[in-house]
C-alpha cells in the first residue's frame, strides 16, 4: 500500500517539473523577443535638425513597410507602424521582418498608406511582458484614461499629435473597423457609434473633417473581444 501511495506523489513532482521546464523555456522566449524588439526600438532616430520630422529616409533602410511612427505619451507605445500585403504578415514578423512572437504595430492593408483615410487602424498583440499594445489594457480604467491622453504620429509628411477620446470594447468583426466612407452620413454614423459604444469618451472631439486612429488589441472578456483605443489626429 506503501508503495502505490508514492505514484500520486512522483506523478505530481513530475508534472511540477514539466510546467517549470515550459514556464521557464516560454520566459526565455519572451525575453528573447523582448531583446530584439528594445533593440529596435534604439533605432528611432532623433528629429531632424530639432524638428519634430523623423528622418524617413533611414527609417525606410530598417523598416520597408513602415507609414509612420507612433507614441503613446505615458505608456511603453513608441514604435514603428509598417504595412503588409495583407494583415497576418506582421502578427509573426518585427517591423524589419525578423520572425518574432512581438510581431509588429502594422496598418490594416486596406487603409491609405499616408493615413488620408478617416479612420486608420493599427493592430499590435497584448503580451504579458507589457510590450507593444499591452498598455491598450490600461484605458480600462477611468483614472487612466483621463491622465493619458496624447501622443504622436510621425509620418513621412508630417508629424501630428493625437488626442486619444475614446475606448471602446468590441468585437473583432464590428464596424470599428471600417476603414471606407462614402458619404458624411457613414462617416457621422462611425463618429455616433463610437460615442454611443464607448466605456469612456471625451465629448465633441472628432468631427467627419477630422481623421481618426484605431488601435486595436486582444481582450479576453469573450473570444473575439478586442480593446479599442481612438484618437484623433490634430490638424
Amino acid at each position: 500500500m506503501k508503495k502505490n501511495r508514492k505514484w500520486p506523489m512522483r506523478v505530481l513532482l513530475l508534472l511540477a517539473v514539466a510546467i517549470l521546464g515550459v514556464s521557464g523555456w516560454l520566459l526565455y522566449a519572451d525575453y528573447r523577443a523582448l531583446r530584439q524588439s528594445g533593440e529596435q526600438a534604439d533605432l528611432k532616430p532623433e528629429p531632424v535638425d530639432g524638428s519634430r520630422l523623423l528622418d524617413f529616409g533611414a527609417l525606410l533602410a530598417q523598416y520597408p513597410d513602415i507609414t509612420g511612427w507612433l507614441t503613446i505619451d505615458g505608456t511603453v507605445i513608441d514604435y514603428p507602424v509598417v504595412q503588409a500585403a495583407d494583415n497576418q504578415y506582421y502578427l509573426t514578423h518585427t517591423a524589419d521582418n525578423q520572425v518574432n512572437k512581438l510581431g509588429a504595430l502594422f496598418m490594416d492593408y486596406r487603409c491609405s498608406r499616408d493615413f488620408s483615410g478617416f479612420n486608420t487602424v493599427i493592430y499590435g498583440h497584448y503580451l504579458r511582458s507589457g510590450a507593444m499594445f499591452a498598455d491598450l489594457h490600461k484605458f480600462k480604467e477611468r483614472d487612466y484614461f483621463d491622465t493619458h491622453r496624447t501622443g504622436t504620429l510621425y509620418t513621412p509628411d508630417g508629424t501630428w499629435p493625437l488626442e486619444i477620446f475614446a475606448f471602446v470594447l468590441a468585437d473583432s468583426y464590428s464596424e470599428f473597423y471600417d476603414y471606407a466612407f462614402d458619404s458624411p452620413g457613414r462617416c457621422q454614423a462611425h463618429l455616433d457609434r463610437i460615442a454611443a459604444k464607448a466605456t469612456f469618451y471625451q465629448e465633441f472631439v472628432a468631427t467627419c473633417e477630422d481623421r481618426i486612429l484605431t488601435l486595436s488589441t486582444c481582450s479576453y472578456e469573450y473570444k473575439t473581444a478586442r480593446a479599442l483605443v481612438i484618437a484623433k489626429i490634430v490638424e
